[in-house]
């Protein structure tokens, strides 16, 4: 799998808000997330990633920077322990890391795959949530905090990937605090957002794919 597949995948399974009033049911849930993220044009947030590869018991630790502005630009950007950016301009994905330095681009018209898991991700960021009660078997797992387990149903594009997704909300209901992924393969990714700021202005620097200096 690619490195623009495998990161479009994590990103897929982010971003939203929520806490704990008794004995909601999860179309509850979905539908105050959905709400709650409808009011959110912009964001932008630190991450620390960590990957667990079981092939070679080893754990691998990722930190960079997340931006979001509605309704067509997001933005990836790796800045340990290598760089790596990607930026998505409506149907057009721009890719960019240290070792090749060269800017690549994709066209999601001319790559249907690309376009089903960006079109799922933009669901999430869009907080789109009561349409992935068709693509997953979701649980409430805990109220407050609240927790959520995602299990990919048979017949989608995640159920040959993906085992489950943990996501874990802040307290204040304003955001994710960290998603955990667990691969068919027996992978694991544990995603924690760091300083998070929502509506604020987003620096043009930001939509660059290649750093300067």
């Amino acid at each position: 799998m690619n490195k623009i597949t495998i990161i479009l995948i994590v990103l897929c399974m982010s971003l939203s808000p929520l806490n704990g009033y008794a004995e909601q049911s999860v179309e509850d849930v979905l539908g105050r997330l959905e709400e709650k993220m409808s009011n959110i044009k912009t964001l932008q947030t630190g991450f620390v990633q960590e990957k667990n590869l079981a092939i070679f018991d080893k754990k691998i630790t990722l930190k960079g920077k997340i931006f979001l502005k509605k309704p067509r630009l997001f933005a990836w950007h790796t800045e340990e322990p290598t760089r790596y950016s990607m930026v998505i301009r409506d149907d057009v994905i721009l890719q960019w890391d240290e070792d090749i330095d060269q800017v690549q681009k994709v066209s999601m018209k001319d790559n249907p795959a690309f376009q089903t898991v960006v079109g799922q991700m933009r669901k999430w960021l869009s907080g789109m949530y009561m349409s992935l009660l068709g693509e997953y078997n979701i649980t409430l797992l805990k109220q407050n905090p609240v927790s959520l387990k995602f299990m990919p149903r048979e017949n989608t594009m995640a159920y040959n990937i993906i085992s489950y997704v943990r996501i874990v909300f802040r307290e204040d209901e304003r955001y994710i605090c960290e998603i955990y992924i667990k691969d068919k393969t027996g992978d694991s990714t544990l995603l924690r957002f760091t300083d998070t700021l929502l509506n604020t202005p987003i620096d043009d620097a930001a939509w660059k794919v290649k750093p300067r200096g």
